[in-house]
């Protein structure tokens, strides 16, 4: 099976313009972990995942830490969070984006997801932004399949 049959062909994604409220409002609206990032051409440029935004709100010096429970709460997570709202998805966005084609098949899919420990990727068809597949939605194909899986 290739990942154009498995794919969600939603084209939801954001701009690099784009805030950070923004994107996290529509990630919240489709209840995804991350949404891809495109170009005016149509080119996914880069992918960005509540990871990204959770770590753009930490302090720099959290990387150092193992533990961060004997520090004091003053709101500033919170803080930093607002801070960065009004920002743009480019600056906090990853670029170097792993991206499926939908003439990958299925295997090829769910070794780079499972490999490169991504819940879901940007799908392209002659390198415009297509649609995402995730893990689920290779998990819905395997429940839903009628056929019998061939060796």
């Amino acid at each position: 099976m290739l990942v154009g049959d498995l794919m969600d062909r939603d084209l939801t994604a954001v701009s690099p313009g784009t805030t950070i409220a923004e994107a996290v409002e529509i990630m919240a609206g489709q209840r995804v972990t991350g949404i891809p990032v495109v170009g005016d051409d149509g080119k996914v440029v880069g992918f960005l995942s509540e990871k990204d935004i959770v770590k753009a709100a930490l302090p720099g010096y959290f990387d150092l830490l193992r533990d961060s429970s004997f520090l004091p709460d003053y709101g500033q997570f919170q803080k930093r969070l607002q801070g960065i709202s009004l920002e743009r998805v480019d600056k906090y966005m990853q670029t170097q984006v792993i991206v499926l084609d939908e003439q990958d098949t299925d295997l090829n899919a769910a070794m780079v997801l499972i490999t490169k420990s991504l819940k879901r990727a940007p799908v392209v068809k002659d390198g415009v932004f297509s649609g995402v597949l995730s893990r689920s939605d290779l998990l819905d194909y395997i429940l839903h399949s009628k056929k019998e899986p061939s060796d």
